[in-house]
């Protein structure tokens, strides 16, 4: 497959992947939720199809847009996004498993913090093609936080942890990506893992032998290697004495639940045990569509969304996990060829971050229904049912075909 073809023609090959992708996942719900009552205008599947056709028409309104146009409505889409935010906080989203992240309008419900993911990624990718971040410029680093802070922080406390999560992968990568150095995105992450690494001494000993070496070999200037120590240090304190003299016993073993559901498996780690018994039951082909116990019985929880992997590996086995996540690496391998074609930062940084969100998603939500990561609800980009997430990665979809045929516009 050539990575690189005529700037003035649709990318077919991106396109083929993303349709085979999603009549995928259209099978794959229809299979998940088959046994569910009810007429088949309100089905998942039917209802899936009604948001992959809405994504398509989205995708037709941005190819008829210009690169130019989201980079000049940037500022204002992402103000647009943080007011829905805050509506969700402080007037009241409609609430669905424990959070409310919906605003409805009528028959059909929006999840603000979805589009917050564009209008953070446009924000972000037009702030770094005029400005860079250095370590050596601390004040650098002000208003692309503030920038990152405000959806977190709003994303957060509604609460959607796996989402603010999206927001810090696409951060660091785009960061990467505007030339931060690796070392450097290190000592920015530092803080966090000491907040981790306290739990344990020889750990969080380890860590900071890392720091003080880094530190060293990159010779930055010393009030900020101090400020840096002085961050691990106080994380780490704090982290430390929040965890043995605030949290409650069963507050701690909440949060070690989390980390490691099977600790809990007949409550938080109940569906982790399910998903890996679904996947392990399709062996290397699969029970064939339609056919798996686990998924039509319905021993698997939110087989549609969150585990539409497991889904997918106890009718099509260890073939079509594979083939699937070949189709993922494919698309991502498109979309970054991009780069190879457009230089400008506004297009080459909205490439690489819409790349970022979709391959987070992919890790996340596989890792998850593994086993080998917390249970944290992001869905599997084309495959998991739901409607906002659909079509903000439908967006994604025309963002990256729109940047390959008219990038040299911008």
């Amino acid at each position: 497959m050539r990575l690189v073809k005529d700037t003035h023609r649709l990318d077919w090959s991106l396109i083929g992947i993303v349709l085979l992708l999603t009549f995928i996942g259209l099978a794959m719900v229809y299979s998940a939720t088959a046994h569910d009552p009810g007429p088949w205008y309100k089905s998942f599947w039917f209802r899936q199809g009604l948001h992959f056709a809405i994504g398509i028409v989205l995708i037709v309104g941005i190819l008829i847009s210009k690169p130019r146009f989201w980079y000049n409505i940037a500022y204002p889409f992402f103000g647009l996004t943080v007011l829905s935010l805050m509506f969700v906080l402080f007037v009241g989203g409609e609430e669905s498993h424990g959070a409310g992240r919906w605003i409805g309008f009528g028959f059909f419900h929006v999840q603000p913090s979805e589009f917050a993911k564009i209008g953070y990624l446009l924000v972000l990718s037009r702030y770094l093609s005029g400005a860079k971040v250095s370590l050596e410029r601390p004040l650098s680093f002000v208003i692309p936080g503030i920038l990152f802070a405000v959806p977190f922080l709003l994303v957060l406390k509604q609460p959607n942890l796996s989402t603010a999560l999206v927001f810090s992968a696409t951060t660091l990568v785009c960061f990467y990506w505007g030339g931060l150095r690796l070392p450097d995105l290190f000592l920015l992450l530092t803080p966090v893992f000491s907040v981790i690494a306290a739990m344990n001494q020889i750990a969080w000993g380890a860590l900071m032998g890392s720091v003080l070496l880094v530190l060293w070999k990159r010779k930055l200037p010393m009030y900020i290697s101090v400020a840096i120590l002085a961050l691990n240090i106080g994380a780490g304190f704090a982290s430390y004495m929040v965890w043995n003299t605030v949290l409650e016993e069963h507050q701690r073993s909440r949060i070690l639940t989390f980390v490691d559901p099977m600790r809990d498996p007949k409550g938080a780690g109940y569906q982790v045990i399910q998903s890996e018994v679904t996947i392990g039951s399709g062996g290397l082909i699969g029970k064939g569509f339609g056919s798996g116990s686990q998924t039509n019985l319905a021993f698997l929880p939110e087989e549609h969304t969150d585990f539409i992997f497991a889904v997918l590996g106890e009718q099509f086995g260890f073939v079509g996990c594979a083939i699937v996540l070949l189709l993922f690496f494919l698309l991502v391998m498109r979309a970054v060829s991009i780069c190879q074609v457009h230089g400008h930062p506004f297009i080459t940084t909205m490439v690489v971050g819409s790349s970022t969100i979709l391959i987070f998603h992919v890790v996340v939500n596989v890792a998850m229904a593994l086993g080998m990561a917390p249970v944290t609800g992001l869905p599997l980009p084309f495959l998991s049912y739901g409607g906002s997430f659909v079509m903000t990665t439908m967006i994604l979809v025309g963002f990256l075909l729109l940047l390959r045929l008219k990038g040299e516009e911008i």
